[in-house]
């Protein structure tokens, strides 16, 4: 049912599913991407943007745009959902950030009420001016004391972190090394930092070895980042952090570590796979989110220096001149990671764990192609973007949520399903979304 006041479009998921969409009848504008369909000039600045519109009007019309979701009922291993025409989904889900379900956990709730009661809602200004809090305080001391950090600086949001860590500490001189499959604010960040950007494949670490090389002999005084994911969200695959933290000492480099796709929900105490490459305190920079494990918005830069907590709050823009993380979203974060480090912590990692090699390992057994390795994040590869897409309608129409990954890092045009799972799906869920896989497979072949 459409909340009062929503304006309903005219076209719904369900429309087309009658008569089968092939690959071969999807016309070539929805075979595209939506960069694809950008103007670069023109007058009329917002006209540029008539062509790009049209592109997902047809898509949405063709019940092939899975994107802006809105919730219409608490997240969880299953849920409702309204699509971006405000037509009713339901289904398991897997494409909600929540990898130990800690989004409706009672501790988490009572912490949010405490908090509001004895702090109020909003920060009030930047943590610059006068916008911090004691809980933002306490939260910052746990993960110094959880990472063996010298000092950990608290963001709006995890991207904010990312990109203005990289914005802040990198000159036009310098020189930053990332791999293509690194996150949107790591990219973004480097590339407003410096024109001397140069894409690495962070498992390849002898390739990354002569690139520095190179940098160094051209010159001895630039500042060199290695900027990476231990877990990158787009194929699961991890880095190799101390052959990346040990090149970077024998060369005069700095190595910035984004943990947001693991820590708190691989391995033993939640140290993701920091703890597990005993990396724990070794990393010169570890950047990370609160919205995959932690329940809530806000990011933190965590670093073994006692001198770039107070440079990112001075020459960090998205510290510097946004609103801080209120006292409740700080609560929040910090009485989930009470959990993650916890007996309970323990048990829902295993409950994770279980989850995602149960669905890893029924998927493989279908012949489906799972990247990567073990985590939270299940990456199933789709083939070609109209697959991707014709897959992607079936199985939300059949009652599965997941999100469709459109991005040349997996392959230039090609698709997959980033299954994001949670400690409290059960097996019943994990079987109907193979299920669903199944299904949405075969119509695919069925059509062609």
């Amino acid at each position: 049912m459409v909340p009062p006041g929503f304006r309903r479009r005219d076209f719904k998921l369900g429309q087309f599913m009658d008569k089968l969409i092939t690959p071969r009848a999807i016309c070539a504008e929805l075979d595209g991407v939506a960069a694809d369909y950008l103007e670069q000039d023109g007058t009329d600045l917002l006209g540029r943007f008539d062509r790009h519109q049209a592109f997902w009007d047809g898509r949405l019309a063709a019940g092939l745009d899975p994107y802006c979701r809105t919730s219409s009922s608490r997240m969880g291993p299953a849920c409702d959902m309204l699509t971006r025409g405000y037509e009713q989904l339901s289904g398991v889900n897997f494409a909600s950030h929540d990898y130990l379900s800690l989004g409706s956990h009672p501790d988490l709730q009572q912490a949010v009420v405490a908090a509001a009661q004895r702090w109020g809602v909003h920060a009030g200004g930047s943590v610059m001016a006068q916008g911090g809090s004691l809980p933002l305080v306490a939260l910052e001391e746990r993960i110094a004391d959880m990472l063996a950090c010298q000092d950990v600086t608290l963001f709006p949001s995890g991207w904010a972190a990312g990109y203005g860590t990289i914005r802040a500490i990198i000159r036009p001189g310098d020189h930053v090394l990332i791999d293509g499959n690194a996150g949107g604010c790591l990219r973004e960040g480097a590339d407003a930092a410096t024109v001397n950007v140069h894409q690495v494949q962070n498992r390849h670490v002898p390739a990354i070895a002569e690139q520095i090389k190179r940098i160094r002999a051209a010159d001895a005084r630039a500042g060199i980042l290695i900027a990476t994911e231990a877990l990158f969200s787009a194929n699961s695959e991890v880095a190799d952090l101390r052959d990346l933290q040990n090149l970077c000492r024998l060369y005069g480099a700095t190595l910035l570590v984004d943990v947001s796709n693991d820590l708190g929900a691989i391995g033993n105490g939640g140290l993701g796979f920091l703890g597990d490459q005993a990396m724990v305190g070794e990393v010169d920079i570890v950047i990370g989110s609160f919205s995959r494990t932690f329940a809530s918005n806000g990011g933190f830069v965590a670093s073994r220096s006692t001198t770039l907590k107070q440079a990112l709050r001075v020459f960090a823009g998205p510290l510097k001149s946004s609103g801080a993380l209120s006292p409740v979203q700080a609560a929040v974060a910090l009485a989930a990671f009470e959990i993650v480090q916890s007996a309970e912590g323990v048990q829902r990692r295993r409950a994770l764990m279980a989850n995602v090699m149960r669905l890893r390992n029924g998927l493989a057994a279908h012949a489906f192609t799972v990247l990567g390795q073990p985590s939270a994040i299940v990456p199933v590869a789709l083939g070609t973007l109209a697959e991707g897409r014709v897959m992607t309608k079936v199985a939300l129409a059949a009652g599965a949520l997941v999100n469709n990954f459109e991005h040349q890092a997996i392959g230039g045009k090609s698709a997959c399903w980033p299954l994001l799972v949670m400690a409290d799906h059960t097996a019943e869920h994990i079987d109907k979304m193979i299920a669903v896989a199944l299904l949405a497979r075969a119509r695919v072949v069925q059509a062609g």
